[in-house]
């Protein structure tokens, strides 16, 4: 078999090997990986419509019915992708929206199956190209301000957050793009050359594998989030700012509540005895931080303390035992934090404070 048979049904396996890999665990997914799992069998139907354009039909025309599943996948994939973040960042969405959604799709395949035209296949474009942009800018600010409010439950975020999704959402518009202009130059040019579906079609393989890979080993589930931040009944008075920020103060500092690992911000709003909102309001208001940074702040300049202390006393920095130490789960998280707010690594900090001590 030639090359580009091999090119031109890859994004078909790698879909098909993701449906499986997610439905055969259904049942124990949460919301948002179900959703995942619909959008890989959608987009195995439409790969397979892309493998036997390019090596069933000889004359490279879908017929009319093949052609219209091809339209309502094709129109289906992004809205269902954007489906898939609302459940992700803990936003769901009511079934008459999702049929508003999924509808433009739906509407414009019935519509090529009935009349099928050039026109309509020129909507299908310019529709496909809307419900791109639309789930690259609306995606990306719900996975912001998901990651704000994650910054704002946790003091540690790194096996919790959007940024992997985020990224995600620049590729898909880079392959997204590439389709587009593959599209303009029209199908017989790119069926007819190897190249062109190379350019055509692995992008999309490579996408594919990407959002499976990123979607299957997410061990964070929303629902943990929701249950680790229960709606509240605020207080008709909220405490006073100097109260709160006094009993803040006195947990978070004097006893060095900081240390312990995992701590959410639902449990400082415990042990203070407030409501989370209060809480939140006030170090985002007074302190002028999201709680993730007030925590790990303390613990950076604690792991600073420790690492000159062991410095003088000749004893030696093992960087992954500080970490654990001063409150970190793991030194991937306190490295990152090192970095964030001394602008360099532990090492390279050590070094400065050396030499700076040497000087004087």
């Amino acid at each position: 078999m030639s090359l580009d048979f091999y090119f031109s049904i890859l994004p078909f396996l790698v879909s098909i090997f993701w449906f499986f890999a997610f439905a055969k665990h259904y049942r124990e997914l949460d919301a948002a990986k179900r959703v995942l799992t619909i959008f890989f069998g959608v987009c195995s139907v439409l790969e397979l419509c892309h493998a036997l354009l390019y090596n069933v039909f000889e004359d490279h025309v879908l017929p009319v019915p093949l052609e219209s599943l091809w339209f309502a996948c094709t129109l289906s994939v992004y809205p269902i992708y954007y489906l898939y973040i609302c459940r992700l960042t803990a936003d769901s969405v009511s079934p008459r929206k999702t049929a508003l959604i999924l509808a433009p799709g739906i509407l414009i395949a019935l519509a090529f199956l009935l009349w099928p035209s050039a026109i309509i296949d020129t909507v299908r474009l310019v529709v496909n190209i809307v419900q791109v942009a639309c789930v690259v800018v609306l995606g990306s600010r719900r996975l912001r301000a998901f990651d704000h409010r994650l910054a704002e439950s946790y003091a540690e975020t790194e096996d919790k957050d959007m940024r992997p999704t985020r990224n995600l959402l620049i590729v898909i518009l880079l392959i997204a793009i590439n389709s587009i202009v593959l599209n303009i130059l029209g199908r017989e040019s790119v069926i007819t050359s190897q190249w062109l579906i190379l350019f055509a079609l692995d992008p999309i393989a490579v996408q594919l594998f990407l959002l499976g890979y990123i979607g299957y080993r997410r061990s964070f589930r929303v629902e943990q989030f929701l249950a680790d931040n229960p709606e509240e009944m605020l207080p008709d008075t909220p405490a006073e700012n100097k109260e709160l920020g006094a009993k803040i103060e006195q947990l978070m500092v004097t006893e060095a509540y900081y240390l312990q690992q995992n701590i959410t911000l639902t449990d400082v709003a415990r042990k203070v005895g407030s409501c989370r909102t209060y809480i939140s309001s006030y170090i985002n208001n007074e302190l002028g931080c999201t709680f993730s940074d007030y925590v790990n702040r303390m613990r950076i300049a604690h792991a600073q303390e420790l690492i000159l202390r062991h410095d003088r006393s000749n004893g030696e920095s093992k960087f992954s035992v500080i970490a654990l130490e001063v409150g970190f789960t793991n030194e991937q998280s306190f490295y990152r934090n090192f970095r964030k707010f001394t602008g360099m690594t532990p090492n390279a900090w050590l070094e400065k404070q050396r030499h700076e001590n040497h000087l004087s």
